[in-house]
């Protein structure tokens, strides 16, 4: 049985659109796919972060000892502020066996300001590539939500010279032979709006959400670099 769809006056009016206009519509129908998708991905990941991401923080809250601090880092490395922190714990370790001399105790603390200020570079740095990682995709849907109203509007033009080519091969301007060339251009206007408004809502959701990430980031950060002042500098 057909769907009632295949028999409606828009599947009738994208039946006769010639093949620039049919390939507008399915160049925007794969966008739109691609856009959905990113949705779909970048929802679930910024949920799941931002869970973990007020877990971690805490425990960072709660953690009193460097070695509490290491063994939150440990429990999560896989996640956003996991990686800020074992990345930190890098850097220490490095700054420690570079600072410790020979016979020392381990634990001593050793850090000097300027190793603190090397420290908080890398933790910086460190939270820039995570907040880089947690963008990937977004810019796609700010580019969607501004090239499909363009691309619906070539398509709009499109429809407009064909109207005008059926007028010059008819010669008459009756509803009849210009309602197909307009119809063709305000479906292709259409298609490109449904592709670019929900791209650019989600667009500004997903940077919100982004933004709110790079705060707690770098909440993680400070703790961090506070609880490694407290251990190794005096």
């Amino acid at each position: 049985m057909e769907f009632t769809f295949f028999k409606g006056a828009i599947w009738q009016l994208v039946r006769q659109m010639d093949w620039i206009a049919i390939l507008i519509l399915v160049g925007l129908f794969c966008l739109s796919i691609v856009c959905i998708a990113i949705m779909a991905f970048k929802y679930a990941a910024f949920r799941t972060q931002r869970r973990r991401l007020d877990l971690l923080l805490r425990r960072l809250r709660a953690a009193k000892t460097f070695n509490e601090m290491i063994a939150v880092g440990r429990e999560f490395q896989d996640s956003a502020g996991g990686k800020v922190v074992m990345r930190g714990l890098v850097e220490v370790r490095t700054l420690l066996e570079r600072r410790t001399p020979a016979g020392t105790e381990p634990g001593t603390p050793v850090l000097s300001a300027k190793d603190i200020e090397e420290l908080d570079l890398a933790v910086s740095q460190a939270l820039d590539a995570v907040v880089l990682e947690e963008e990937s995709y977004i810019p796609i849907l700010g580019t969607s939500a501004a090239v499909s109203p363009l691309i619906g509007l070539f398509g709009t033009i499109w429809g407009l010279i064909h109207a005008f080519v059926d007028i010059s091969q008819e010669k008459s301007a009756d509803i009849a032979t210009v309602a197909p060339g307009m119809a063709e251009a305000l479906v292709v206007t259409l298609a490109g709006l449904v592709v670019a408004i929900p791209a650019l809502v989600a667009f500004h959701y997903f940077s919100d959400k982004l933004r709110k990430l790079e705060f707690s980031l770098g909440e993680v950060g400070e703790r961090f670099i506070a609880i490694a002042k407290f251990t190794f500098v005096r």
